[in-house]
């Protein structure tokens, strides 16, 4: 296992939100070593030096927009990417314009690039070769995105696609799955009986531990929340895979809630809300009515708690009565056999 596993970030400066919102979230990854323009190219830095390093890397995350796809530095980077035979195990697309689907729309774009060669290669005319510079080079560079674009636009419109949303969960998933970075595939089968120690956050200073303060708590609490919806995505992503009459629709309506929805053969057979709140301290809750804000319907509660600058939570209003003192993973244990597991069957 490496220690380290190296992610190109392709995008177009016109996504960069949606480009730094990715970032923000992979760079809590101390496994992942994030590349993107804003990061590695210093001042008077070659771009094509850099945008030519991508077929170093391990991975490359392909934000695929209309900006994207119209613009010659990044479909140069597509082109730098697809050098390799085997691509699409390199690649994890991250699709922001959906219209991408339709073949209409993916003609479109072939086009386009026809286009682009014809207007550039009729600017050359007049130009004497030796007078040429590097033009030559883009002409060139236009027309292979003209024959490349319509067999890339194929492949990543036959790949099953993640939301956007979701983009970051996806890859630490797939990153798991090729045993890249930790396994916590076996979540249910796997019992956590050591607290979550805050130092593990970087948040307690060296030497000594403290009572955690409520801005700590509420740290914990927002990392953790993450790290169970993480491997809530995870266990659906794999109850597809191992059985196709199961469908999930996961919905991350902001940072405080994520919405699940089972479907069997079609078949709506559970609702599932977690949601973050605050009202009797620092929750996790758990509801399986989708018309009731965060504070309206409760199924469940997991409470952070404290023994002398430990963090762990318990479980409150739970069936199984559960007063253990339980990690993300044993809340996402629990969560999956109360609320999940039954209506599978």
């Amino acid at each position: 296992m490496k220690e380290k596993y190296e992610i190109f970030l392709s995008y177009c400066w016109a996504d960069e939100a949606v480009a730094n919102n990715i970032e923000e979230e992979l760079k809590k990854n101390n496994k992942i070593n994030l590349h993107r323009d804003k990061i590695d190219i210093g001042s008077w830095g070659s771009i094509k030096e850099y945008m030519q390093s991508i077929g170093k890397m391990d991975y490359t995350i392909l934000l695929i927009s209309d900006a994207y796809l119209k613009s010659s530095n990044c479909m140069y980077e597509v082109l730098e990417v697809m050098r390799n035979r085997d691509y699409k195990e390199k690649i994890f697309p991250a699709v922001i314009d959906s219209r991408i689907y339709k073949p209409a729309t993916r003609a479109e774009y072939v086009k386009y690039w026809q286009n682009e060669y014809e207007k550039l290669n009729e600017s050359l005319k007049g130009i004497f070769m030796q007078n040429m510079g590097n033009l030559g080079n883009d002409l060139k560079r236009a027309q292979d995105i003209a024959a490349n674009m319509a067999m890339f636009l194929e492949k990543i419109s036959d790949l099953n696609n993640p939301n956007i949303k979701n983009v970051c969960m996806a890859i630490e998933t797939k990153l798991r799955e090729k045993r890249f970075i930790e396994d916590i595939s076996n979540v249910e089968n796997t019992k956590r009986t050591r607290p979550i120690a805050f130092e593990n956050y970087d948040i307690f200073p060296q030497g000594g531990r403290k009572q955690a303060s409520d801005f700590e708590k509420k740290q914990f609490l927002m990392q953790n929340f993450k790290q169970v919806n993480s491997m809530m995505f995870e266990l659906s992503e794999q109850l597809k895979q191992q059985d196709s009459r199961f469908q999930v629709i996961i919905e991350q309506n902001d940072t405080r809630t994520c919405i699940y929805q089972f479907y069997k053969e079609g078949k709506l057979i559970r609702n599932l809300k977690i949601f973050l709140n605050q009202d009797f301290g620092a929750n996790i809750g758990i509801s399986t009515d989708m018309y009731w804000g965060n504070g309206g319907s409760w199924n469940g509660m997991y409470t952070v708690e404290e023994v002398e600058g430990y963090l762990y939570f318990t479980s409150k209003l739970s069936f199984t009565g559960n007063q253990e003192k339980m990690t993300a993973e044993d809340v996402v244990k629990d969560i999956w056999k109360t609320y999940v597991r039954q209506y599978l069957r």
